[in-house]
């Protein structure tokens, strides 16, 4: 009896290498190498570009905030695709990457929800108010202001969603909170960041980098 069933199964094993004229061995977690089905795990995709491709882009395309309210104080949303600005296709507002150098913290909200600090802007003396986020985060700013980054590249809208909050969460903990309790009135900073330009007197910017002095 033994025999005659490995005998079987050998047979069903050697018919079924003739009929696909190969086989394929994948390793358990791996079968979507073969299927091209995979689990979307946006924190895996995030930490994944961080270091090698968000900060560097932000750097490389960075704008001094100065340089902005030089040109577009008080008509923020008119700035479009200058200072390489972007947009996703459904979306009204414009994102920008931005840098501060030198930026005197003015006020601390810890208490909020969306807790910022506001910043002094050097060689500025206008009204609009430029603030970084300490709290919690309310935009997509820094996704949506990535040139490798596109809606079609998902499957659909929630994994969309799901990489900006990865992104937010990454921001508090690798950026945040390591100098969260150095932000103080009178501190100052050195930051880069993305923001989306919604208000023309308000620039609040969620940071890749922060540094406090």
């Amino acid at each position: 009896m033994a025999k005659r069933l490995i005998s079987t199964v050998l047979t069903v094993v050697m018919a079924a290498v003739l009929l696909t004229g190969c086989v394929k061995v994948v390793k358990i977690g791996h079968e979507g190498d073969l299927t091209g089905q995979k689990d979307f795990n946006p924190g895996d995709s995030v930490e994944a570009i961080w270091d090698s491709e968000v900060i560097p882009e932000c750097e490389k395309k960075a704008v001094d905030v100065a340089d902005i309210l030089g040109k577009y104080d008080g008509k923020l949303t008119e700035m479009g695709e200058e200072f390489d600005g972007l947009k996703t296709k459904a979306a009204s507002y414009y994102n920008y990457a931005v840098k501060l150098e030198g930026a005197k913290i003015t006020a601390v909200d810890k208490d909020s929800f969306y807790g910022t600090v506001t910043l002094e802007v050097p060689g500025y003396t206008g009204k609009t108010v430029v603030t970084c986020q300490i709290g919690k985060y309310k935009n997509s700013s820094i996704r949506d202001d990535m040139s490798f980054i596109n809606f079609s590249d998902f499957t659909n809208q929630t994994e969309w969603g799901q990489v900006n909050t990865s992104m937010l969460e990454k921001v508090e903990e690798a950026v945040v909170k390591p100098v969260y309790d150095d932000l103080a009135e009178g501190a100052t900073v050195n930051l880069v960041g993305c923001f989306t330009a919604d208000s023309n007197d308000a620039i609040v910017i969620t940071p890749v980098v922060l540094e406090v002095k």
